[in-house]
């Protein structure tokens, strides 16, 4: 086959690999959407990703207004009444939570995701303005308005209360009885307590002051994140994860992680935080968190797509590796020859998908090399025609996956390795072809083109000419 042909040829046969890599990658974005659907199923039974907020001092008020609507004619009319509920929203002047996970890991079939149980100490002491200041009156001849106040009550926002296992109390050194509800506008999702404070107490005082205390235990999965929501407030949590991945709006004051588990510590102010803008009664509002979520650095279906992120090159790599030994060793591989020997390097990257979910990535990563490896040694013997080309296609073939797995776990090199080693492999391949006759390949109608070697044989020998005396 000519050249000019093949190659053509070959280009075709690239396509179709496309092809077989894209099926493979659609396999392995099918497997982890089942895996993340597996992790919503366990998170619905048992209970989901846990925001805390609050606690928060209510004090539910309604506001009556009598507006004067005289009749046609102006010589008489009548009061009409309203009412209107809201609410005054304190935070606590200072609070503190100390947290300690245990994690563990819920498995259902081939997949699984981390689960919690926690053990959660919130603290901290409210200052009460005087109640007075926050009164609507106003009495004229057209409008009254008076204010009356409710029961006061502690509200605890969750984002999902299954998580609930046990909540007890204090406020005031009166115990707490939770009942469902937050009775938040901004989280109505969570519980509250009623506090034994009457408003009528703290009308007209001022700077009084409510300490409380709360033991929570609370289930969760991936994720616990917990509100800021004191004037001054300090967040410890400890677990035994070796991999957290510190989330929300404020970076830790101090952590510690190694193979035991983690221990971080935050603090914030409300100059920091800006205050709570729900608090405020805003629209849209954003809250301020600090946690962390559970995720697994060595999660096989994310080291698999990033495996398959440099399938196409290794693929090309190695095509480009058969025509080389092709042109060197001067024997002829046929395309379906070529084929067979790109669909067995498509195969390694299915074996290292369906390997990984039952063993380690690392470890499925290795076998599925070995495999490829071998299968593609011995056969390209046979395509090469000599064991020596077969053992050097395997080889190059090894290199390139000890190469491969040194970039997926070198994150922060990873561009580094890869530009490096695409530029030593050119290098190697510009030496390797440096006196091949390319134009003889050609298959053409036109001389071979003379090569370097030769030139320098027939310049010597010119120059040896001139000096040759003649022959009389």
């Amino acid at each position: 086959m000519k050249m000019g042909w093949k190659m053509l040829v070959l280009a075709g046969m690239g396509l179709l690999m496309l092809l077989a890599l894209g099926l493979v990658r659609s396999l392995l974005d099918e497997r982890q959407s089942r895996a993340e659907e597996v992790q919503r199923e366990i998170a619905q039974f048992s209970a989901g990703e846990q925001n805390l907020s609050g606690p928060y001092l209510v004090f539910p008020y309604t506001v009556r207004v009598d507006k004067w609507q005289p009749a046609e004619g102006g010589k008489s009319g009548r009061w009409a009444q309203s009412e209107e509920s809201k609410q005054l929203l304190l935070s606590p002047s200072q609070l503190t939570v100390d947290g300690k996970l245990a994690v563990e890991l819920l498995k259902r079939g081939l997949f699984e995701a981390p689960v919690y149980r926690s053990q959660l100490q919130l603290g901290g002491q409210f200052h009460i303005p005087a109640l007075a200041a926050y009164e609507e009156t106003l009495n004229n001849d057209t409008e009254r308005r008076s204010t009356r106040w409710g029961k006061p009550y502690l509200a605890l926002g969750l984002s999902d209360v299954r998580g609930i296992q046990q909540l007890a109390g204090q406020a005031g050194g009166q115990a707490l009885a939770f009942v469902p509800g937050a009775g938040l506008a901004h989280s109505p999702r969570g519980v509250h307590a009623v506090v034994a404070l009457a408003a009528s107490d703290v009308l007209h005082a001022q700077g009084q002051g409510l300490s409380f205390r709360l033991g929570l235990q609370l289930a969760g999965s991936s994720a616990l994140l917990v509100e800021p929501a004191g004037d001054s407030s300090t967040v410890n949590l400890a677990g035994n994860w070796p991999h957290p991945s510190f989330a929300g709006n404020f970076a830790p004051q101090s952590r510690s992680v190694n193979a035991q588990g983690f221990r971080a510590r935050w603090q914030t102010s409300e100059l920091a935080t800006g205050g709570n803008p729900c608090l405020q009664g805003k629209s849209g509002c954003e809250q301020n968190w600090v946690g962390l979520r559970l995720l697994d650095p060595v999660d096989r279906y994310v080291l698999n797509e990033r495996t398959m992120k440099y399938a196409e090159l290794f693929v090309l790599l190695m095509m480009g590796g058969v025509f080389l030994l092709e042109v060197i060793n001067r024997v002829s591989v046929h395309p379906v020859q070529y084929t067979l020997v790109m669909l067995g390097l498509a195969m390694f990257f299915l074996l290292t998908l369906s390997l990984s979910e039952h063993l380690g990535f690392a470890m499925a990563y290795w076998l599925a090399a070995l495999a490829s490896v071998l299968l593609q040694g011995a056969y390209g013997s046979s395509v090469l025609g000599s064991w020596q080309s077969g053992g050097v296609f395997a080889g190059m073939l090894a290199a390139l996956y000890g190469l491969l797995f040194m970039i997926l776990q070198s994150q922060d090199m990873a561009l580094l390795m890869g530009s490096l080693s695409l530029f030593a492999l050119l290098a190697l391949t510009m030496y390797l072809t440096r006196r091949i006759d390319w134009g003889s390949l050609g298959g053409g109608s036109k001389a071979p083109a003379v090569t370097a070697d030769r030139q320098q044989t027939d310049a010597q020998s010119r120059s040896l000419a001139r000096w040759q005396p003649a022959v009389l």
